[in-house]
C-alpha cells in the first residue's frame, strides 16, 4: 500500500504512521537513503531485500529535480540543499508488500523545505536504534559531516556507481572517519575469505613469492583488493586490466611450484589452478548483488578497522602525489 500526501507537513506523516497502526517495536535500525528519483526504485529494491534480515524503517530523501549542475555540485560539497523561492514537501509512506520488512517514508523536498534534509528526518528517527545513512549515488566530499550522514553512527557509500570508482574511493579516503564503509569493499568480502583460506597452507611455508591481480579498469573493488594483498602478504602486487570481466577476474600468485590461480568462471562460480594438480577445483562463489552487500552491512554496524587499514593506503597515495605534485611545480 502506498499513500500520497501532497505539500504535507512532518505532523501529517507522523500523524498518518499512528493512524495506520505503524508501530516500531520489532525494528532494528532506521535507514536513511539519500537519492534522486532516477535512482530511488533501484534503492528500495536493495534496502527492501535487506530488511528482511534486518527490519527497519527506510526514510528516503529524494533529490529536488529542478536543480542547476551547479546546485548539484554545491550539494555534493556543503550536504545542503539548493535555495528556492517557495518550498513545500510531498510524501510517500509505504507499506505491507510495498515496503519489505518495515514502513517506508520517501519525501520529496522542493524549495526551501530541501535547504536542510536532515530536520526532516529527525521527526521519523526511530528511538533506541541505530542509525545508518546510505548513498545508493553520489556521496557528500565528507559523509561524517554532511547533514544526514552526521544523524548516523554507519554511514555507507557505493563508489561502484561512480563513473571512476577507484577516483571516486581515493576522494573519499582523506575524510574517513570511523563508521565510513563503502560497498565496493563489502563486494570483495568473499573474495577475501576464498584467498586467505587458499593461500593458508602457502603462508605457512613462506612460499607466496608475488601476485597479480587481473580486473576490470578503474574498479575500486579490485583497487582494495590490491592494497588488502600488499598489507596482508608483504609482497608485490601487479595490476593487470581486464576489460571484458566486471570486477575481479583472476587472481594469480607466484610461489615456489609455480602459479597459484584463482579464476572467475562465470557469475556463480570460481575456479582454483594448482601448481601440480591436474585437475582444477570449482568452487561455489556468487557475485555479490546490492541486496546481499547491504544485508552484510546492516549486520555488521560496527566500524570495519581492516577497511580503515586498507582506506589508509588511498590517503598516503594521495598525500604523496600532492608533494610530487609541488615538487614539479
Amino acid at each position: 500500500m502506498i499513500i500520497n500526501l501532497t505539500e504535507t507537513t512532518t505532523d501529517e506523516i507522523v500523524s498518518t504512521l499512528l493512524s495506520e497502526g505503524v508501530s516500531s517495536g520489532s525494528r532494528v535500525l532506521t535507514l536513511v537513503i539519500d537519492t534522486d528519483r532516477d535512482g530511488l526504485e533501484e534503492a528500495l529494491v536493495a534496502a527492501h531485500g535487506a530488511s528482511l534480515d534486518h527490519p527497519c524503517r527506510v526514510v528516503a530523501v529524494v533529490s529536488p529535480t529542478n536543480g542547476s549542475d551547479d546546485a548539484d555540485d554545491d550539494r555534493r560539497h556543503n550536504g545542503h540543499r539548493p535555495d528556492g523561492s517557495l518550498g513545500h514537501l510531498d510524501a510517500e509512506i509505504r507499506l505491507g508488500h510495498d515496503a519489505g520488512a518495515g514502513e517506508t517514508l520517501v519525501l520529496f523536498p522542493e524549495g526551501e523545505a530541501a535547504r536542510h534534509a536532515d530536520t526532516l528526518v529527525v521527526p521519523f528517527l526511530l528511538p533506541d536504534v541505530p542509525v545508518v545513512t546510505w548513498w545508493p549515488y553520489a556521496p557528500p566530499v565528507r559523509p561524517a559531516t554532511s547533514p544526514l550522514g552526521a544523524l548516523a553512527t554507519t554511514r555507507i557509500t557505493n563508489t561502484p556507481s561512480q563513473p571512476d570508482p577507484s577516483s571516486a574511493l581515493a576522494a573519499l579516503a582523506p575524510e574517513y572517519t570511523r563508521g565510513d564503509i563503502d560497498l565496493a569493499w563489502t563486494r570483495i568480502t568473499l573474495w577475501r575469505a576464498m584467498v586467505a583460506s587458499t593461500l593458508d597452507s602457502l603462508l605457512c611455508a613462506g612460499a607466496v613469492r608475488g601476485v597479480v591481480v587481473a580486473g576490470e579498469p578503474h574498479n575500486a573493488s579490485v583497487s582494495l583488493m590490491i592494497r588488502w594483498l600488499r598489507l596482508r602478504l608483504g609482497v608485490d602486487v601487479e595490476r593487470v586490466d581486464a576489460p571484458e570481466v566486471p570486477g575481479i577476474a583472476t587472481i594469480t600468485v607466484r610461489t615456489d611450484s609455480g602459479d597459484l590461480v584463482i579464476t572467475r568462471k562465470d557469475h556463480e562460480r570460481v575456479m582454483i589452478t594448482r601448481p601440480g594438480v591436474e585437475r582444477p577445483q570449482v568452487v561455489t562463489m556468487a557475485r555479490r548483488e546490492p541486496v546481499a552487500t547491504m544485508s552484510e552491512e546492516l549486520r555488521r554496524l560496527s566500524p570495519d578497522l581492516v577497511y580503515e587499514e586498507v582506506l589508509a593506503t588511498f590517503a598516503e597515495d594521495s598525500a604523496q602525489a600532492a608533494v610530487a605534485e609541488e615538487r614539479i611545480h
